[in-house]
C-alpha cells in the first residue's frame, strides 16, 4: 500500500504540474449615486483557485460576513447549493470561497487562503453592505478542517466571532489511521488525500522538506486543529451526524482539548445528528439543523 500511494501522490502531483451620449437638458443637482459592485465572483489571490463567489443583499446597515468554506476531500470544490442564498435571506451577506486544492500546493497553503480570503473581504466589505468586524466561517469536511484551524491558530488572529464546522476532518492524523483499517472508500479516498495534503506519510523520523515547509511529521501535527488549541480562541460549533464517515471524534477530541486548555464550555460544542449518515453540507437539511447554525451564528455578532 505504501508503495502504491507514493505513486499516486508523485502522479498527482505530476499531472498538477502540466455609443455617444445624446445631449442633455441641464437638469437640478442631485446627490451621488452609490454605485454597488455587480459581479458575482472576485479573486482573492492571483491562483484561478482563489475566488468568491458573493451572495448579497443591499442594506442600509452593514450585515454579518459569512465565509462559506467548501469540502472536497482538499482535492476538489463541492458546491454549496441552494445555502449561499438561504444564508443571505438570513440576513448574512455570503462569500464562498475557492481555494488551492491539495495537487495545487502543499499544506500550509490552504491556511494562508483563508487568512487571505478573510482579508479581502475584510478590505471590501463596504462594496457589499458587509461589516467588517463580523466574519463568521461555516465550512464543510476538509473545509471545516480548515475553518476549524483559522479558529484555534495564533489565538484567533484571524479576528473572527465564530465558526461553524460541518463534519470537520480536524484530524487528519485519524483520518490517515482509519483509513488504512477500513474497506470504505470514503474513508480510503480521505486518508489518500490527507497524504497527498501532507506531501508524506505521517512519520515521526521524516524530517525532509523538499516538498513541504516543515519536516512530515511536525506537517501532520501542524494540520490537527486540537494542537493549537488556547483560551483566547473563536467559539466553535461543530457537527457531525452519528453515521458520518467522518466520525464525531474529530470534533469530540477537540472540544475537549480546548475547555482544557481554557475555552470557556459555551464557546465550543460538538452537536451529533442521531440516526442519520449526513455528511458535510447534507447536514443542514437535518431538522432544525439550519436553524440552529443561523440562530448560532447571529448569537455570536455584535
Amino acid at each position: 500500500m505504501r508503495r502504491t500511494l507514493l505513486i499516486l501522490v508523485a502522479a498527482v502531483l505530476a499531472i498538477a504540474a502540466t455609443t455617444a451620449a445624446a445631449p442633455a437638458t441641464p437638469a437640478a443637482p442631485s446627490l451621488p449615486v452609490v454605485v454597488k459592485a455587480a459581479a458575482a465572483t472576485q479573486q482573492y489571490g492571483t491562483h484561478p483557485r482563489q475566488s468568491v463567489n458573493i451572495t448579497w443583499n443591499p442594506s442600509p446597515a452593514p450585515r454579518p460576513a459569512v465565509i462559506l468554506i467548501t469540502g472536497g476531500y482538499w482535492y476538489t470544490h463541492a458546491s454549496w447549493e441552494t445555502w449561499e442564498q438561504q444564508l443571505a435571506d438570513q440576513g448574512f451577506q455570503v462569500f464562498a470561497m475557492k481555494y488551492r486544492l491539495n495537487i495545487d500546493a502543499a499544506w500550509p497553503a490552504q491556511r494562508d487562503d483563508v487568512a487571505s480570503a478573510v482579508k479581502w473581504v475584510r478590505d471590501n466589505a463596504g462594496q457589499y453592505d458587509a461589516d467588517p468586524d463580523n466574519v463568521l466561517l461555516l465550512g464543510s469536511s476538509a473545509g471545516g478542517q480548515m475553518a476549524t484551524d483559522a479558529a484555534t491558530r495564533g489565538t484567533n488572529a484571524l479576528g473572527l466571532k465564530g465558526i461553524v464546522a460541518l463534519s470537520p476532518v480536524a484530524s487528519p492524523y485519524r483520518s490517515w489511521q482509519d483509513g488504512n483499517t477500513s474497506t470504505v472508500d470514503k474513508i480510503r479516498k480521505l486518508r489518500d488525500n490527507a497524504t497527498l495534503l501532507a506531501r508524506c506519510y505521517p512519520d515521526p523520523a521524516d524530517n525532509s522538506t523538499a516538498n513541504r515547509e516543515t519536516g512530515c511529521w511536525d506537517t501532520w501535527r501542524d494540520m490537527e486543529s486540537k494542537n493549537a488549541v488556547n483560551k483566547g480562541d473563536a467559539p466553535m460549533l461543530l457537527v457531525h451526524s452519528d453515521g458520518d464517515f467522518v466520525p464525531p471524534a474529530h470534533s469530540t477530541e477537540l472540544e475537549a482539548a480546548a475547555k482544557a486548555a481554557g475555552v470557556p464550555a459555551s464557546d465550543v460544542a460538538t452537536r451529533i445528528v442521531a440516526g442519520s449518515t449526513a455528511h458535510g453540507q447534507k447536514l443542514l437539511g437535518a431538522p432544525g439543523m439550519f436553524a440552529t447554525a443561523v440562530s448560532w451564528l447571529k448569537a455570536r455578532t455584535t
